[in-house]
């Protein structure tokens, strides 16, 4: 036995792995969240998202991350478990891809020729040659993850030459022949090629280790489509691993790609072993023919899938039934932190969803000053318990999913809601302190002046219109609706002042009570905090768009050295300044 060879294919593997690792890990970075994106909406056409699914996959460089990224989707309740079939069924084909450009090892550099430059041989060492220069070199980030990519497919084709070469060192082996001899019995090989696939969570890994020993001649079509199937169904494993501690829903997707794949492997296993004493069977196997019975067989499967979707579709509940204990969804499925750029674009449409609630709550609250409802005061406190539940699961993940590798794009936009959600989260709370003391006046059957209700209608449309700006400001990645926020933020203050200035002058005459003028301090004071959250999300938005987060150095430079801040500011004074008649 010659150790050495084994440890040379051992070798191959790692490098193999390692490589599609990295290539893989840098594609989906550089996709960013446009894959997410285009997922929810091609699911309505079945084709659209079977085309999709062999695209994901292909950029992934992984089915199995595929999968995992899918029922992470499902349980966060982004997509819907009946939309899935196509996209798994694309993700088996798409995952075929790895095995037409490890084919490329069979072609022969003896002699250079034309088919000569389509061999790892010669094209490795250019791209990572390649690559290396675009890492050390790229001043943009989207250069350097193309570095990373051909640098990780030249170590992906490297390894798989390597694996190439020792198989045919060990083919003449005699162990290595005996060893062999198992794979005659299909169904032993279909099982250790699933329980292989099982442990390394990698289809692709075992077609090339198939395609390494088919180089050296020494298998035949008889042992390699076992091998092949088995392959496809040992795949799944990682989605049912992943799917642990998911809802019912997530848990079916990984059990309908395990019912596709497994069921039409072993149809096919049946109809292989009535053919066994086909003469050609017993023929080797090429390395092209097995790229050809890999992706074949996948066809197969998505054929009579789409066919009997229906029925699998149904088994499949059968199987997982509804569990009306079931604890309400998670915001964001964890198992996205493996797909980066997916899981901040989560929470960003998620953080989005709270600046809206927190935007409506407070809105609701003002209003009550005018129109006292206790319908009103209910839903503002279904919306503080929704809006408080987004900051504390979004808080939690955000700072889990820092600690990932992540794009420069991506760590900003973390940073960016990290700050964000405790200012919307705390406008939240200020709804509900308006709100209680609006209740508080209502109890009372107290009721501000004419005066002071003027006063009030005209800080209410201020007070509107910044948070206006402020949530347009982060919704629609809106800098002109930042820059609107602090000139109006300081003419609220004004305006405040102003009102308070006005009160003191109705208790001094008599006209307005003590108790109500304690109520009418606090609702300025929430107003004016609510002002000045808004103020920071906007300096927040506006920084971080120049890579910077110097607040009070901004501020400072804005408000001193701006003539636009000037020109805003006495437009916004202007327009919320009380006349003459509302300060009597």
């Amino acid at each position: 036995m010659n150790i050495y060879s084994v440890l040379e294919i051992l070798a191959g593997l790692s490098f193999f792995l390692y490589g599609m690792n990295v290539m893989s890990s840098s594609l989906e970075k550089m996709a960013g969240n446009k894959l997410e994106k285009i997922m929810k909406t091609v699911t309505a056409n079945k084709l659209v998202s079977f085309l999709f699914g062999v695209l994901i996959t292909v950029v992934m460089q992984s089915s199995s991350g595929a999968m995992v990224m899918l029922i992470g989707l499902v349980n966060s309740g982004i997509l819907n478990f009946e939309d899935t079939l196509p996209l798994i069924l694309g993700t088996n084909v798409g995952t075929t891809v790895t095995g037409w450009i490890l084919s490329l090892t069979g072609i022969s550099t003896e002699g250079f020729s034309i088919m000569s430059i389509f061999s790892p041989e010669f094209f490795s060492p250019l791209m990572a040659f390649t690559g290396i220069l675009l890492r050390m070199m790229g001043k943009k980030e989207k250069q350097r993850y193309i570095g990373t990519i051909l640098i990780g497919f030249a170590l992906l084709m490297y390894g798989m030459s390597f694996m190439s070469g020792a198989m045919k060192s060990v083919s003449n082996e005699p162990w290595f022949a005996q060893a062999l001899i198992m794979f005659k019995n299909p169904f032993l090989a279909f099982l250790i090629s699933i329980v292989f696939t099982a442990v390394i969570q990698s289809s692709a890994a075992t077609i090339g280790i198939i395609e390494a020993i088919a180089v050296s001649g020494a298998i035949s079509y008889q042992a390699a489509i076992p091998l092949v199937l088995g392959a496809n169904v040992g795949t799944c494993i990682t989605g049912v691993l992943s799917s642990i501690g998911t809802n019912k829903n997530a848990k079916r997707v990984s059990i309908l790609q395990v019912l596709v794949n497994a069921t039409t492997a072993v149809i096919i296993l049946l109809i292989m072993i009535v053919f066994t004493k086909v003469p050609f069977m017993a023929e080797s196997i090429s390395v092209v023919q097995i790229a050809l019975v890999h992706t074949a067989f996948n066809l197969l499967v998505t054929v009579l899938s789409f066919i009997l979707e229906k029925p699998l579709i149904n088994l499949t509940k059968v199987i997982i039934k509804n569990d009306p204990d079931e604890m309400p969804q998670i915001l964001i499925d964890e198992r996205l932190i493996n797909q980066p750029s997916i899981a901040v674009n989560e929470c960003l449409g998620n953080t989005m969803v709270m600046a809206a609630l927190a935007k409506e709550e407070l809105e609701k609250a003002l209003g009550l000053f005018f129109s006292y409802d206790e319908e009103t005061v209910s839903k503002i406190n279904e919306l503080e318990k929704k809006v408080d539940w987004y900051q504390d699961q979004l808080d939690s993940y955000l700072v889990k999913l820092s600690r990932v590798s992540l794009s420069k794009e991506s760590s900003e936009d973390i940073n960016k809601m990290l700050h964000l959600i405790t200012d919307f989260e705390r406008i939240g709370d200020h709804a509900v302190n308006l709100s209680k003391i609006a209740s508080s006046i209502n109890a009372a059957s107290a009721r501000f002046s004419s005066a002071a209700m003027n006063e009030l209608s005209l800080l209410r449309d201020a007070i509107t219109e910044i948070l206006g700006f402020a949530t347009d400001s982060f919704i629609n990645d809106d800098l002109a609706s930042a820059a609107q926020v602090e000139p109006l933020e300081q003419s609220i203050d004004r305006l405040i002042d102003q009102i308070t200035d006005n009160h003191v002058e109705r208790l001094t005459n008599g006209t307005c009570s003590i108790e109500i003028g304690l109520q009418l301090a606090e609702l300025l004071n929430n107003c004016e905090r609510v002002s000045d959250h808004c103020s920071n999300i906007a300096v927040c938005m506006i920084e971080l768009s120049h890579d910077e987060f110097y607040t009070h150095q901004y501020l400072h430079d804005y408000k001193h050295d701006s003539e636009e801040f000037i020109t805003l500011f006495n437009y916004y004074h202007n327009k919320y300044q009380l006349n003459d008649q509302a300060e009597q």
